[in-house]
């Protein structure tokens, strides 16, 4: 009873605090390569057990677009729990971590690990979040694209998983709030060549959407990140706003941050992304 809301995402929404948030008390259900396949099954494991949710808010990104689940099945750090398997199915689930090289260095992992900070782990179980005060600069060393080499576009797949989770909360009466992860200029450059735009372009279909992606004064701009994955809770503060009632400038919004994309007003939205894409490239090609 402690929670009615819940904020699904990959790790970049882990940087947001939940807690400036309304409407709800909010956990933050993030994890690595979080997608929608996978926040699809979480939810329906939710509303089996009696848990609906008030309401649920999704980040969506390239990860959701270029990554299939079935690779996360040979990756035991991504693996989902078997929610609707049986009591062999979450036997096995279990069983492959016992094999010697995991238990081996797990245990190396452990062993490494002190008396627990008290005050971040009561901070985890409050919010589920990162810890949102670590002060890091970014990371110039690791200024290329976030990209892995499994990426590979999947858009009737991941339009279908996220259809279903509209449908579901439609059905069960659950507030569902999209919105796109602002990733960072270098990565978003890498993402267009690979179709990115169509993935936008094709959620404004299936489901109403806030957009944080593109060229603009966030996404370029290098305080607002880690590293070219992760944005900072600067940029989640500025997410919230734009999200819960406050906007964002005038400014942003011209550059197509923050706006909510509908079916109505999507190629408006799209022609910005793709001139800003225009425009870059003919930057890039006078600098050369």
């Amino acid at each position: 009873d402690k929670f009615d809301s819940y904020l699904f995402g990959s790790s970049r929404v882990g940087f947001m605090d939940v807690e400036k948030m309304k409407g709800g008390s909010y956990y933050d259900m993030m994890y690595s390569e979080g997608l929608p396949y996978e926040h699809l099954k979480t939810l329906k494991a939710f509303i089996s057990h009696g848990v609906i949710p008030k309401n649920v808010l999704m980040g969506v990104d390239d990860i959701s677009y270029f990554v299939d689940p079935a690779w996360h099945e040979g990756q035991l750090y991504r693996l989902s729990f078997p929610y609707e398997g049986d009591f062999y199915d979450k036997l096995g689930f279990y069983i492959r971590y016992l094999d010697i090289i995991t238990t081996l260095q797990s245990l190396k992992t452990i062993r490494k690990y002190g008396e627990p900070n008290l005050e971040k782990v009561e901070r985890y179980y409050r919010t589920g979040t990162e810890d949102l005060t670590v002060e890091r600069p970014f990371d110039e060393n690791a200024n290329v694209p976030y990209w892995a080499d499994y990426y590979s576009p999947r858009l009737d797949q991941v339009m279908n998983e996220i259809r279903e989770i509209r449908d579901l909360c439609q059905e069960y009466g659950i507030s569902l709030t999209v919105f796109t992860n602002p990733i960072h200029a270098t990565t978003y450059a890498k993402d267009v060549e690979h179709g990115y735009l169509d993935f936008l372009e094709a959620l404004a279909d299936i489901v109403p959407y806030y957009n944080f992606s593109g060229f603009n004064n966030i996404t370029l701009n290098n305080d607002y990140y880690y590293e070219t994955s992760h944005f900072k809770p600067l940029a989640g503060d500025v997410m919230i706003q734009a999200m819960f009632g406050q906007g964002v400038s005038e400014e942003l919004q011209s550059q197509g941050f923050g706006v909510y994309v509908t079916k109505e007003n999507k190629e408006e939205i799209m022609g910005i992304l793709k001139e800003q894409v225009r425009i870059r490239e003919i930057a890039c090609l006078y600098w050369k």
